[in-house]
């Protein structure tokens, strides 16, 4: 087997269980009851109505609209929404070679 990975243990021993963390590349985590409290009537109807089974494979068309706001040149067809294995993997076949 694989020697274990020292940083990787050094984490797992420490991460959740220090004070202060001064090596974070993460923001510290909203509650749901954080993130709710800021949203109006619309979103919070939204919210109460949400299901967790799958969508349309490019996303959850709501969510692509939304997103493709942000930019001046897309529309919602142009956005695909991914979970991040998904999104890894795709770049990996797009990026990589045989022997790679």
């Amino acid at each position: 087997p694989l020697p274990p990975f020292e940083l990787e243990r050094f984490f797992a021993r420490h991460e959740f269980s220090a004070r202060h963390l001064a090596c974070c590349s993460d923001c510290q985590p909203m509650t749901m009851a954080q993130v709710l409290a800021l949203a109006d009537d619309e979103v919070k109807a939204m919210w109460d109505g949400l299901g967790l089974g799958y969508t349309e494979t490019p996303g959850l068309p709501l969510l692509r609209a939304e997103i493709s706001r942000q930019y001046a040149t897309l529309g919602p067809d142009d956005v695909t929404v991914l979970a991040p294995e998904e999104g890894v993997y795709l770049a990996m076949r797009a990026m990589l070679s045989n022997g790679d």
